[in-house]
């Protein structure tokens, strides 16, 4: 009965995202073997029956870190696409991986790196972390329209988020890389933009020209 108040007066303290917190903190310190119930209760310095008032098991925990890490990439797709232009587009997702980035390294968002360790050791994550890089890939392929570019700036990103796992303080070269991506990225995009105006000029002078033979009959 003590037990059972105890867990009790510890809910309204203490809520699932305090524990999902714990959880993609100790993912990205020392990987999935180090999400436990108990480290994670003692860590946050309550006892472990607290832990069920927002899971049902540790099987739990680990779904719903990895199934807020999809849902993540599913919003970042969705905003950027939403923008106007390429160019508000390409600067609004480098904005917000770059706060993300700061945001994961304090345990207030998934990190990459952590789930990226993971799935190399984990077949059935793998699987599906696969799944969301091909995606990633896709929206930045049209966003540019050029797949090996969009490929390429995906490589230097995860080699930065790799680095950065084990040189942390890499974190504040972002904001440069972040520049230097943009500058690639919105140089392919304006080009882009340049050869369909000129293509629907083109296409406008050709209409014209025909319109003119006609008229000419």
């Amino acid at each position: 009965m003590r037990h059972t108040i105890r867990y009790r007066m510890e809910d309204p303290r203490l809520k699932r995202e305090d524990w999902l917190r714990a959880a993609r903190i100790a993912l990205r310190r020392r990987g999935p073997d180090s999400v436990r119930i108990e480290r994670l209760a003692r860590n946050l310095g309550v006892t472990k029956g607290s832990f069920y008032w927002h899971f049902k098991d540790r099987d739990e925990l680990l779904e719903a870190l990895l199934r807020e890490w999809e849902d993540e990439t599913s919003m970042l797709l969705g905003n950027a696409l939403a923008r106007s232009s390429i160019r508000e587009a390409v600067v609004s997702l480098l904005d917000e991986i770059q706060r993300r980035v700061i945001l994961s390294e304090q345990g207030d968002c998934p990190s990459d790196a952590a789930i990226f360790a993971w799935a190399s050791i984990s077949p059935e994550v793998a699987v599906r972390v696969n799944k969301i890089e091909l995606r990633r890939i896709d929206m930045i392929t049209r966003l540019t329209g050029r797949p090996d570019r969009a490929e390429l700036f995906y490589y230097a990103y995860l080699g930065f988020i790799m680095r950065r796992s084990r040189v942390p303080s890499l974190t504040d070269s972002f904001p440069l890389l972040a520049v230097m991506l943009s500058e690639v990225l919105l140089s392919m995009s304006d080009d882009r933009e340049s050869q369909s105006r000129t293509y629907e000029q083109e296409s406008t002078t050709q209409e014209s020209s025909t319109l003119d033979s006609v008229d000419r009959r």
